[in-house]
């Protein structure tokens, strides 16, 4: 299997090339030339088996011990458990060591990346949850260094602070005075400027891939039709399981859940993306304004979803709903599934995909219900400990001093 730039100006490349390289050298985003089919038998696969079958189906190698390694960090038994709640069931994807459904994919990338290279330097952008994902799964290693750009003021104080608490040298969290656009920018700009720069965003190919890993579980678990709703903002979560039910995960429909920020929601209900700025939401890992993996999916015929968005009232209405009728609680994110997920439930079961632990956002989740959410085990000190972070312009002037 090769992959090949979307801009088309780039020699392909296989699976490591496309994984070293992360953002293609013509600023496109690499692809494969050919969609796989799950094998024979893929509907009795357990979650790494399904991890490392995926990545393997993409032209990944000797990915079985890294995959069992990253497992291993995960405090749930079921790793990503499927919840029944009321008439849905919730794919709990928030029970690894940063509490983030992108745990599942950083984890393995961080240790693909760890094999491939003596020493390399990875940026990432973050709208919230990836940066620390990706500072967990690099931190103390001696062949990465890992900066992580955030938009200053625009993280949950919790997100934040997961960054910028950890004290291990090849580590630096980067406060940018913007948007999570501005410093995507920066990180795209930057990556075609100095080329050898790694990327732990869904730029990179691997993230995508091992993503689609845990959907293809949960297929083989519901082992029926079933709908999907997924929160998204950089559309990498709801691309990688448009990708999965084209390989053969027996998914139905696909519906997108949008905050206030709601461009790709507008794009699939009237077939425009709207133009207007960032907002601060209580969603705060979704208030982005240019979804990057959309160049991913541009121009496909067969790519067909449905949409919808919450205002910060309706995700707080959602929140106290399901608490009051299942004692079950929800994170700002998955609030706006859980809502979007109403206008489609039908006959199938419909698999609501929850992206973070509510502790995450406790004061959205407070002002919602009126109690914080229990802080899991290991995670009560976070608040006290000492931050440490570089703050900048959003400007590659100010950037390049720090990968230099």
């Amino acid at each position: 299997m090769k992959y090949i730039s979307t801009r088309g100006q780039t020699e392909p490349l296989d699976f490591t090339g496309a994984l070293l390289t992360g953002l293609a050298p013509d600023g496109g985003l690499f692809v494969p030339d050919s969609l796989p089919s799950l094998p024979r038998g893929w509907h009795h696969w357990s979650y790494q088996q399904a991890m490392a079958g995926s990545l393997e189906l993409f032209g990944a190698e000797d990915v079985v011990g890294l995959v069992n390694d990253a497992a291993a960090r995960f405090h749930h038994p079921e790793i990503a458990p499927i919840i029944e709640v009321g008439d849905r069931f919730v794919l709990e994807l928030f029970h690894g060591p940063t509490l983030s459904f992108k745990d599942h994919a950083l984890q393995v990338v961080a240790r693909l990346l760890d094999r491939e290279l003596d020493h390399g330097t990875v940026l990432g952008a973050t709208s919230g949850d990836t940066g620390s994902a990706a500072i967990e799964a690099c931190r103390g290693s001696k062949h990465l260094d890992i900066v992580i750009l955030f938009p200053e003021g625009k993280v949950s104080d919790f997100q934040r602070r997961q960054m910028t608490t950890v004290p291990d040298e090849n580590v630096t969290a980067v406060a940018v005075r913007g948007t999570f656009d501005d410093c995507q920018a920066l990180v795209k700009q930057a990556m075609v400027d100095k080329r050898g720069l790694l990327a732990i965003n869904s730029i990179n190919w691997a993230r995508i891939a091992s993503q689609i890993g845990y959907y293809v579980h949960a297929g083989a678990r519901l082992s029926e039709p079933f709908d999907v709703v997924v929160p998204t903002g950089n559309f990498g979560n709801a691309y990688s399981c448009w990708l999965a039910k084209q390989m053969g995960v027996p998914i139905e429909t696909i519906t997108i859940a949008n905050n206030a920020n709601h461009a790709l929601a507008d794009l699939i209900g009237t077939g425009v993306m709207s133009e207007s700025g960032v907002v601060g939401t209580t969603a705060p890992a979704m208030d982005i304004a240019v979804p990057s993996n959309l160049e991913r999916l541009r121009g496909d015929p067969t790519a067909e979803f449905l949409a919808d968005w919450s205002s910060d009232a309706e995700i707080r209405e959602t929140i106290l709903a399901v608490s009051r009728a299942h004692d079950y609680v929800l994170d700002p994110h998955t609030a706006t599934a859980w809502r979007a997920g109403a206008e489609t439930l039908g006959e199938r079961p419909q698999l609501v995909v929850s992206t973070a632990h509510p502790a995450k956002f406790s004061d959205a989740v407070f002002g919602a219900i009126g109690r914080s959410p229990q802080i899991p085990s290991g995670f009560d000190q976070l608040l006290n400990l000492a931050e440490r972070m570089v703050t900048i312009d959003p400007s590659t002037s100010d950037l390049d001093r720090l990968i230099r």
